[in-house]
């Protein structure tokens, strides 16, 4: 039974995390359901959910993780409907127990080709041998599974809308989800990494839609008023962005990512008001703005060369962003210099301690250039909707990301063409009863 259970690579670090995010959630939710009558059904829907993550994490066995993934997902489900007298709610976790069993079944097809390669059912001895085989199509298979499972449990574009939705359920829900469970996919790339880091295609595909997936949703969620609407939003654009620190092969980068988003997010649901504050826009001259960006875009690629002979295409363009938000935004010049420091001097000083975080294999080195410039085009993007809203052009395509590209509306339509959601029919009908 020992070997059942290992504690090592990112696990401790995964384990860790949880283990104090389950210990504030809990006892915020606690203190949050103490007059409810059903705290206690709820507090054991938690435990239990909280438990299987916990699981999910230690384990060593394929059967134990495949188990512990769909307990965490069912689990899930009954915690969402926990209030089903809100369609939202009823809404959302109807699309994401059918968008959970696809994930499921990804995962179980890859650990199932996992193990023929292999023949042992332990994820260690597995990553072991297949790091040395040489790749064959159970392979190819097997790491194209990998990477859909994770981009269904990372809520990536276009089977976003359930966890938008899900701000109807408790708080301490949310918080779980957002600080704990979505993440999940992130942490199934990492300790499967022998598997699909070889796969030009599953690599390609990974970062390709995580990067997209990334940028439109974190457009998207520039848009919104409500807080925790945003913060949905924002979820899902961090978690695309932590799928292509992975696919890029920056796993340390990826894990410090994980926690920092974990962590503010947690704080974020559980500490969260109702309406978020948005900064009017300033119109300003695009030449400016493209100026700026242009600027400091060079000036990092430049950096990059100069510390270690590489330009660094996707952390350059994060840099550039980063800097060029703290100029256009920022009103003092001295604040604006001080905080600009503060970043490059803890950027290059990542760069030269830990120097695997921002090293590229030469077989993805295009695809980092294709991601870099995907990022580049969702800044240009977000300057000119935010910064010249005098534009027809700026206008229209904040209305259409206001609207979520209506990306949510097909795939809401798709599912419950497939699968009616009969609590949603039954509750409509009854308030179209109380109505007249």
């Amino acid at each position: 039974m020992a070997d059942w259970f290992l504690l090592s690579g990112v696990r401790p670090v995964v384990l860790l995390l949880v283990l104090m995010l389950a210990f504030v959630v809990l006892r915020y939710s606690w203190s949050n359901f103490r007059l409810d009558p059903r705290r206690g059904q709820f507090m054991t829907y938690l435990s239990l959910c909280i438990t299987a993550v916990v699981v999910l994490i230690v384990t060593n066995h394929i059967l134990l993780f495949l188990a512990a993934w769909i307990a965490i997902s069912l689990l899930l489900h009954q915690l969402l409907m926990f209030y089903p007298q809100r369609p939202r709610a009823v809404l959302a976790a109807h699309k994401k127990f059918i968008l959970a069993r696809f994930s499921e079944l990804f995962l179980a097809t890859a650990l199932v080709l996992i193990y023929l390669q292999t023949e042992t059912l332990f994820i260690d001895q597995s990553m072991a041998i297949i790091s040395q085989q040489e790749r064959g199509w159970y392979l190819e298979f097997a790491a194209l599974s990998l990477v859909m499972a994770a981009l269904i449990k990372c809520a990536q574009l276009p089977l976003h809308g359930w966890l938008i939705q899900v701000v109807e359920a408790p708080t301490p829900v949310s918080a779980l989800l957002h600080a704990g469970i979505i993440n999940l996919g992130g942490f199934l790339l990492l300790v499967t990494t022998p598997v699909w880091s070889d796969s030009q295609l599953a690599v390609w595909w990974l970062c390709l839609v995580a990067a997209i997936s990334s940028c439109v949703a974190a457009l998207i969620m520039t848009t919104r008023i409500s807080i925790k609407v945003r913060l949905a939003w924002s979820t899902s654009a961090q978690m695309g962005l932590m799928l292509v620190e992975i696919g890029l092969g920056y796993y340390e980068l990826a894990l410090l990512h994980l926690v920092a988003h974990s962590i503010y997010k947690a704080h974020a649901f559980l500490s969260v008001s109702e309406v978020a504050y948005i900064k009017q826009p300033q119109a300003r001259s695009i030449f400016r703005v493209a100026l700026v960006f242009i600027g400091f875009q060079a000036m990092t690629i430049a950096l990059a060369l100069l510390v270690s002979g590489q330009p660094k295409w996707v952390p350059s363009a994060l840099l550039a962003m980063a800097l060029a938000s703290l100029w256009l935004n920022l009103s003092h010049w001295r604040v604006r210099l001080w905080m600009s420091g503060v970043l490059l001097v803890a950027y290059f000083a990542l760069s030269l301690t830990v120097k695997s975080f921002f090293l590229v294999a030469p077989q993805i080195a295009a695809l980092e250039l294709v991601v870099a410039a995907i990022l580049n085009i969702f800044a240009v993007s977000y300057w000119i909707i935010h910064h010249t809203p005098q534009y027809r052009l700026s206008q229209r395509w904040f209305i259409s990301l206001n609207a979520g590209l209506y990306l949510d509306e097909w795939l809401t339509r798709l599912v419950l063409w497939l699968w009616p959601s009969h609590p949603i029919r039954y509750y409509q009908k009854r308030n179209k009863q109380v109505t007249a």
